[in-house]
């Protein structure tokens, strides 16, 4: 169906501000409605953009004063309607829920049994040992998350996921409090009950509070890359096949599990988290916390001292995902804050200011770590450098300048540039309203919350394809996205942010959609083999869920 009028179609928390975009060569009025078609309030989308990344002309309207709950739709004066939307102080409960149910369902080694995973049931996957690239040897492995679409576990893009999923928890307790396991109603040998390995740990800590539920579904992956830390503390980069195989359930894919060499990135990035969890971790398992920290700190030092330029290359008999990464300096960057605000040691102080002192590094995503650097720096109850702490500040707040630029010129709100609708641009735009919420955190300056705000409206429909780019959310989500179970089955697993717009048409399933130029932020293909448009990943849901927790929190 061709829409003209967009919102967000999930809703909006009462006190959100609210806007309608409309397609249009002129200024148009509006109406809301709810569902039953009661007239409700009137307006008009008066401001005008030309929109370049979509190649339109766009309206735009503001409906805050609409706060009480019900379920509503806009309508222009020519009769074109918006999809329905909510108004309620639960709007994301349910999308919460099953964007973080991904992660369950992206297991792998365990059983996913049918009451829990429905359709995506499957029996235990890549159970063998691997074997380490250029040798005869073979490790255990088993566990983690499979990374996207494929069926491949990563540790960089791992290490992120857990460090975004811990800070949406952070942010916003509540509402991650209620997340509710898909195990909850699987019979007690289900994947999500608690693991031998926890009740272990719960045996030998003298403190047994419950371990939350979100805590519980992160410790699964925790626990995998543990296993691919090698004796001298450095990190294999990746377990995967050799190549990627076909549209198969996990447990079919047979060949052989291949670990990859070390890397300075993996082994950074996992120093980080883990000494990052040990923070959330200590107060349940206290000796699952010890065993975090032990393994953060000797992976911190065989990161020192490894030197790989040039960051990590896919050896020739491996084609699965390279994460490459020539720049490893932002995950050193990160690893020394987070080691320094859970350990509190001089040198990890000393190794932080020194690379600080060089370049301030701002990012979020697995290629850019600097700016969780940044929050562990300014949030550690340690001594720090005042003049640092300033600059540092600064610099994330003009980072946020930037992007507000681009948000306040834009027909959807969006903070991407015509020219960065590219490979995984929801993610980008994701971590972009993350960069904009810090600088609220910073400020309270409430511009830069309605423009995180504006990222989460985006990524749920109010966007130039109209549609939700969450599985199963919404009125009109993807349906056919890059991701082997949801192909096989021949429908999608609920839950899952698609990659969204790439002007690179870079698969030749889009390819051969696309014939003629398309506008940049039009670039997507809803078909199953477009992996550069329409793929999921951890770390995509990572950066939305911690959007969504960090927005929700603030606006309630």
């Amino acid at each position: 169906m061709y829409k003209n009028v967009f919102v967000n179609q999930c809703g909006y928390l009462p006190g959100m501000q609210k806007k309608v975009t409309i397609r249009s060569e002129k200024p148009t009025p509006f109406s809301v409605h709810k569902s039953s078609g009661e007239f409700v309030l009137s307006g008009t989308a008066d401001k005008r953009v030309e929109n370049a990344s979509a190649g339109e002309t766009d309206y735009i309207g503001d409906f805050s004063a609409l706060t009480e709950p019900g379920r509503y739709y806009i309508m222009t004066e020519n009769r074109s309607e918006s999809d329905t939307f909510v108004i309620s102080e639960n709007a994301y409960d349910h999308v919460l829920q099953k964007s973080f149910a991904f992660f369950y369902l992206q297991r792998c080694s365990c059983d996913l049994p049918k009451e829990a995973a429905g359709a995506y049931a499957h029996r235990a996957c890549h159970t063998g040992s691997a074997l380490v690239y250029g040798t005869e040897e073979h490790r255990e492995v088993s566990g983690g998350w499979h990374d996207a679409g494929d069926y491949g576990r990563y540790v960089g893009p791992g290490a992120i996921a857990v460090a975004q999923l811990l800070y949406a928890y952070e942010r916003n307790p509540s509402l991650c409090g209620s997340y509710l396991s898909p195990a909850s109603s699987a019979p007690e040998a289900a994947a999500d009950s608690p693991t031998a390995d926890t009740a272990r740990h719960r045996d030998a800590d003298s403190q047994k509070r419950a371990l939350p539920a979100w805590l519980e579904a992160l410790k699964y992956e925790l626990d995998w890359m543990k296993k691919m830390q090698r004796e001298d503390g450095a990190l294999y980069h990746k377990a995967s096949c050799r190549s990627f195989c076909g549209f198969i359930m996990p447990e079919e894919e047979q060949e052989e599990i291949v670990l990859s060499p070390v890397s300075v990135t993996a082994t950074g990035d996992f120093a980080a988290v883990l000494a990052m969890a040990v923070r959330f971790y200590e107060k349940y398992l206290p000796a699952y916390a010890a065993e975090l920290a032990d393994a953060s700190k000797k992976a911190y030092q065989a990161m020192k001292v490894m030197e790989l330029p040039g960051g990590f290359k896919n050896p020739p008999e491996i084609s699965t995902g390279e994460y490459g990464d020539a720049c490893d300096r932002d995950e050193r960057y990160w690893a020394a804050a987070e080691l320094y605000k859970t350990f509190g040691d001089a040198e990890y102080r000393e190794d932080f200011e020194k690379l600080a002192a060089e370049k301030i590094y701002c990012g979020y995503g697995w290629a850019d770590m600097g700016t969780y650097g940044n929050l562990a720096y300014l949030s550690t109850e340690h001594p720090v450098d005042e003049a640092l702490k300033s600059a540092i500040q600064k610099e994330m707040v003009s980072h946020a300048d930037t992007l507000l630029k681009v948000v306040s010129a834009d027909g959807y709100g969006v903070s991407l540039t015509e020219k960065e609708y590219v490979w995984g641009s929801n993610m980008n735009l994701a971590n972009n309203g993350l960069h904009l919420f810090d600088a609220w955190k910073l400020t309270d300056d409430r511009k830069y919350l309605d423009a995180a705000a504006e990222q989460l409206h985006y990524l749920l429909g109010r966007n130039p394809m109209g549609l939700c780019y969450v599985t199963g959310c919404g009125s009109d989500a993807i349906r056919h996205p890059h991701h082997r179970p949801s192909g096989f089955q021949g429908k999608a697993m609920p839950g899952m942010l698609s990659g969204g717009p790439c002007s690179w048409l870079a698969d030749e399933t889009v390819k051969g959609v696309f014939t003629a130029p398309i506008p940049p932020a039009k670039c997507l293909c809803d078909m199953t083999g477009s992996y550069s448009t329409n793929e999921v990943t951890v770390y995509w849901n990572s950066a939305f869920l911690q959007l969504l927790a960090s927005v929700t929190e603030a606006l309630h």
